[in-house]
């Protein structure tokens, strides 16, 4: 957990680094090309059905049951679903491909046409070859070897940077982007291939195809899929609404803020793929009621909220002091608007990790029916609200479409149908946790109303918030368990 939000923290500062560092290098008519095949090539991301999961999934029951015979079916039989996949993958790569031209005919040159092209040919096969790998990695995570994934991310983030940063000094194309993703997918496949078969002496063996791994795949790869285009209706919808009606000038300070509020999401998010083995398991040998579901559910949740909790509040103070140091006082606004978005989203990371307890049980398919529902709506309230109030309406639409049906409607769904506890959750996350981030809070307010907003101003109040944090949670925040955690790895150290 520790190394996946350092490489997090450690992704979101290369991101700062690399960022405008690209956008002066190649200039912004290429990086634009760029950015446009990137996302171009994206929607094909909607085909990975979450194979990775899936994979954790089955392999962590036969893990648990003791079965070798089932282990190397369901991953023979996972395999063969992914190549599957894979084949739809590049079928609809080369369709897509084929339309490049006509699409951005009006909006490119003929040679930024080719270029973008050659760039979309590496995306897509970047996108390949990582729908291969993530499904070797899922059986990594069955194993619970986590530190050598995270390793292994943290290793390709560095890595990233320095070879782009390298190879720009010889020549500045857009191509050494992607080029070096490719190149660094290719590898990370060949180390999890490697990894499972010598270290670990993973088998696979097709002895007959699981017909029950099939059915139970495809309805959560159905899941994973609404998940997915309600993750992009949910992304974009303000920026197309505000663009349609208000103009480019507010989808910029509305882009900025999600900036902010992707680094609030992946911190928060970080430790969830974590847990999804030993669900898998605690379903595998019985079938556990709401109350142990719910006490399993709260340590991972305690550390979650504390997280998230932590950017939020953090943010609140010294927020606007980073977005003038960051990219100047004229996005001030984006303070405002990722405020807005990042508070509603504070409860549903509260619970977050429920996420991996349906995956477990296989029923995540209800959750992404609700929240295409709650995608529906945004995308309606947020019309409305752009009409009657300008540019604040589409992130108060976003939080009012998200309390309504992310934290309101499933968390009746989960205390109805899986028997969840809900007062005994709220009260063993939030104890120590919420008066620590409070009483931090409070002890920071008085640095953040007075100190100008700048880069001194920022260091001050950062630094005046995390050292508060850090004496409130040692001092009664933490709980036993977690300080004898703490303990531990230090009296290791030591």
């Amino acid at each position: 957990m520790i190394l996946s939000y350092a490489n997090s923290l450690l992704l979101v500062a290369v991101n700062i680094f690399l960022t405008p560092f690209l956008i002066k290098s190649l200039g912004d008519s290429e990086y634009g090309v760029y950015q446009m095949m990137s996302s171009f090539a994206g929607y094909l991301v909607l085909i990975n059905f979450g194979t990775g999961t899936v994979m954790t999934r089955y392999v962590s029951i036969a893990l648990a049951n003791k079965d070798k015979k089932s282990e190397k079916n369901y991953i023979a039989t996972c395999l063969v679903i992914t190549a599957t996949l894979g084949l739809i993958i590049l079928i609809a790569a080369m369709v897509l491909y084929a339309f490049i031209e006509s699409i951005y005919s009006n909006s490119m040159t003929t040679e930024q046409i080719e270029k973008a092209k050659v760039l979309y040919l590496f995306v897509a096969g970047n996108v390949f070859v990582t729908l291969i790998a993530q499904t070797f990695q899922g059986v990594i995570n069955a194993y619970e070897k986590f530190a050598v994934n995270n390793l292994w991310q943290i290793l390709r983030t560095f890595l990233k940077a320095f070879l782009i940063v390298l190879l720009f000094s010889f020549k500045t194309d857009s191509v050494i982007i992607v080029g070096v993703d490719l190149v660094l997918s290719v590898a990370l496949l060949i180390f999890n291939v490697c990894y499972l078969v010598f270290p670990l002496k993973v088998r696979w063996k097709l002895y007959s195809f699981d017909k029950e791994i099939f059915t139970s795949s495809l309805l959560f790869a159905l899941a994973v899929f609404l998940q997915s285009i309600v993750n992009q209706v949910n992304t974009k919808v303000d920026i197309t609404v505000l663009g349609i009606m208000i103009g480019p000038e507010s989808t910029t300070r509305y882009s900025v803020a999600m900036q902010v509020f992707s680094v609030f999401s992946s911190v928060s998010t970080a430790a969830m793929a974590v847990f999804l083995p030993k669900f898998s398991r605690m379903f595998a040998s019985k079938k556990p009621d709401g109350e142990a579901i719910t006490k399993a559910m709260i340590a991972p949740s305690r550390v979650q909220t504390l997280a998230s909790g932590a950017v939020l509040c953090g943010f609140l103070l010294c927020g606007r002091d980073f977005i003038n140091v960051w990219v100047g006082e004229e996005y001030a606004f984006s303070w405002i608007i990722a405020i807005i978005v990042m508070i509603p989203y504070f409860l549903v990371y509260f619970n977050g990790v429920i996420v991996s307890v349906l995956d477990a049980m296989n029923k995540r398919l209800v959750r992404s029916v609700v929240l295409a529902g709650v995608a529906v709506f945004n995308v309606g309230l947020t019309v409305l609200l752009v009409h009657l109030f300008g540019e604040i309406g589409a992130p108060v639409g976003t939080a009012i479409a998200t309390l309504a049906g992310s934290v309101i409607v499933m968390n009746i769904y989960y205390v109805k149908t899986l028997g969840i506890k809900f007062k005994l959750l709220c009260s063993q996350v939030l104890k120590g946790i919420l008066p620590s981030l409070l009483l931090a809070s409070a002890v920071s307010l008085p640095f953040a109303l007075t100190l100008d907003t700048n880069l001194k101003g920022l260091l001050i109040k950062g630094s005046v918030f995390t050292v508060s944090l850090l004496v409130c949670l040692f001092w009664f925040g933490f709980n036993k368990e977690e300080k004898s955690f703490i303990s531990g790895i230090i009296k290791r150290r030591k």
